[in-house]
């Protein structure tokens, strides 16, 4: 029996030692950093022609030791890519990723909820096991929702 059709398509990209994704229906485009003037850049914004975009560094929060500020950051001076977003309708969001992301496609019994009292970053809501071969690979999903509205 072709299981194909219940196959999902999500974007994914590593942050520091983590792949992380995004389901492919939350994700507008992707595209080059472009170079940003440094007073949106300091405001965690950025220009993209008609339409600001709020900058989300997850490299801040997956590094952070201390309280920081989660989503003000700066877009890098080396040569990255913006995962664009909008999530439910609301304002254009940019994930900064060092590498052009890829295109997988998961089954729903690959991923797995998190448990919430056991979950370290609060953006991070489910997981994909992919085992192949020797190989086991982890993919985090973003929990958009969490991630643009931290509680706390």
């Amino acid at each position: 029996m072709n299981m194909n059709h219940e196959l999902e398509k999500y974007i994914v990209f590593k942050i520091s030692d983590c792949l992380m994704s995004l389901p492919m229906d939350n994700v507008l485009k992707v595209i080059n950093t472009p170079p940003t003037a440094s007073g949106w850049n300091a405001m965690g914004l950025i220009q993209i022609g008609n339409h600001t975009i709020r900058i989300v560094d997850l490299h801040q929060q997956l590094n952070a030791d201390r309280d920081s500020p989660s989503l003000v950051s700066t877009v890098p001076d080396h040569q990255s890519f913006l995962v664009i977003t909008r999530p439910l309708a609301r304002e254009l969001c940019g994930i900064i990723v060092d590498e052009p992301p890829n295109l997988v496609e998961l089954s729903p019994d690959m991923i797995h909820q998190l448990p919430q009292s056991n979950r370290q970053l609060q953006m991070v809501s489910h997981a994909a096991i992919i085992s192949d071969e020797e190989v086991t690979t982890t993919i985090f999903m973003l929990d958009l929702q969490q991630l643009l509205n931290p509680v706390g």
